[in-house]
């Protein structure tokens, strides 16, 4: 997201389509559903999950102590829980490099900020979650121009290096890599960091001008044996923008994961799923996935949590890899609207869990990490009133992803066919004329008993509901190393 969040007139003409997220009439309903084990349908390779951006440890900086967060005590007892129950398999985050390295003079990594970073780390990591780096503030030193951004302590910024200081840009990153890795007798291993960026959605640089510090990064990566550890994503930008990439001399073989970013307000279900199908279609042949790392509806954001099943579906079913809602918590460091973003609100609210927290907790929490999405004949043409979603992972595990959009409850039948996988099945439904939890989870009610391979059940008017198998709890595959690092691993 640009941190002033101004929003290009081209892109918005770009993001308007035909769908409203108001309940539509009932429609005459389908023949059975039958999903299709032969089909696949993510784009070069397996569905990689659902997450978020995660910068609740931006609670932590000056703006937002002076107004009024306990970032300490509000860690542990509100954000925490939280990330836990989410439960995702990867989040993507904000680095502002004056945290470690305000001036040219080296490094402080023992900064407030940074053992801030290192706790939240540890979170992530106990969580089996991977950590997407994007290096997105930048100290004026790296370069010449004037500073356009002000940092997560409102102090002047940049985006990215000017052409002279691009190798020092390099230095900086590998050494921050190399540094929560423990490779500089840090005591650290976070080896959830697998991917590293930046700048955030170009601002105003030409696509050409990461060249040059992008195969600096491949290089150096290699050197200090790293490459097959960290992978490098881009550009990071908008839809156009991704498209440009891709056809910049030099760029793309540099680039491991194709990403974008994608904004729009109701209705626009035709246009992101027009876009994507462009995307698809122009970079099938790269071998590359596409992940979108961040999205939101324009008008309400995450007040609203109606858009968020039809982004899912949508993506999945159109060849998406991995799609990042923006953001898990509001924030007030940088701009007055960043408040409406969150999943949860902060101090002023008490923290509130809003609506879209639970739709994202039972998307993200109960899709199959790693997994198959499966075709099916029920799209926007075939089912007006449903929007459905099908992935199976290993082990047996399975979810199915239904989205009533029409304004009457919905007879599902689904014939899941020849796929195999572990029961019982579970149920998790958001029904909007109903209240929210309590718990920081939707409850797990037992799914109807499948009549030969087809699951029967009424889909409540407007509402979201997952059927998915019980997933076994997932641990980092390597124990912490003893050191700094085991502080953090102790916190809750």
């Amino acid at each position: 997201m640009i941190q002033r969040r101004v929003m290009r007139p081209a892109l918005l003409l770009l993001l308007f389509a035909l769908l409203t997220l108001q309940p539509v009439a009932a429609q005459s309903l389908p023949a059975v559903i039958l999903v299709d084990h032969e089909r696949h349908l993510t784009l070069n390779g397996p569905f990689v999950g659902l997450g978020a951006e995660d910068d609740s440890n931006l609670l932590w900086s000056g703006p937002n102590q002076a107004a009024g967060a306990n970032p300490a005590y509000d860690t542990t007892h509100y954000v925490n829980p939280r990330l836990n129950t989410l439960d995702m398999p990867l989040v993507r985050k904000f680095i502002d490099v004056s945290w470690f390295a305000p001036t040219p003079d080296g490094y402080d990594w023992d900064t407030p900020a940074m053992h801030v970073l290192y706790a939240n780390l540890a979170l992530h990591y106990r969580n089996n979650t991977q950590v997407m780096l994007t290096i997105w503030s930048l100290p004026p030193w790296l370069s010449a121009e004037a500073p356009t951004y002000r940092n997560t302590e409102r102090q002047p910024a940049i985006a990215f290096p000017d052409p002279a200081h691009e190798e020092e840009w390099v230095t900086l990153i590998i050494d921050l890599l190399r540094h929560l890795y423990g490779m500089d007798g840090s005591g650290l291993y976070f080896s959830n960091i697998t991917y590293v960026g930046g700048p955030n959605e170009l601002e105003g640089i030409d696509a050409s001008r990461l060249v040059r510090p992008y195969s600096l990064l491949r290089t150096r990566l290699a050197e200090v044996g790293l490459a097959n550890r960290v992978a490098l994503f881009g550009p990071d930008s908008f839809v156009e923008e991704l498209l440009i990439a891709h056809h910049t001399p030099g760029l793309s073989p540099l680039l491991d994961v194709y990403d974008f970013h994608y904004y729009a307000a109701a209705p626009f279900e035709a246009g992101f799923t027009a876009a994507i199908d462009r995307l698809v279609n122009a970079t099938a042949t790269s071998g590359k996935q596409i992940w979108l790392t961040e999205f939101g509806e324009l008008s309400y954001k995450n007040d609203d949590w109606r858009s968020l099943p039809i982004f899912v579906i949508s993506g999945m079913n159109h060849g998406l890899a991995a799609l990042l809602v923006w953001n898990v918590q509001d924030q007030i460091y940088n701009t007055s609207n960043m408040p409406a973003w969150g999943l949860w609100g902060v101090y002023e609210s008490g923290y509130a869990l809003k609506p879209a927290y639970y739709a994202w907790q039972m998307l993200a929490a109960h899709t199959p990490r790693q997994g198959t999405v499966y075709g099916h004949p029920c799209d926007r043409a075939q089912c007006p009133g449903l929007r459905l979603a099908v992935v199976g992972g290993s082990g047996g595990a399975l979810s199915i992803i239904a989205y009533n959009m029409s304004d009457s409850a919905y007879p599902l039948e689904l014939d899941l066919g020849e796929l195999e996988f572990r029961s019982p099945l579970g149920r998790y439904t958001l029904d909007p004329s109903q209240p929210l939890p309590h718990s920081l989870a939707i409850p797990r009610e037992a799914a109807p008993a499948l009549n030969a391979s087809i699951l029967r059940d009424t889909l409540p008017a407007g509402a979201l509901v997952v059927y998915a198998t019980d997933r076994p709890r997932y641990y980092a595959s390597t124990a912490p190393k003893a050191g700094a690092q085991s502080r953090y691993f102790g916190l809750k």
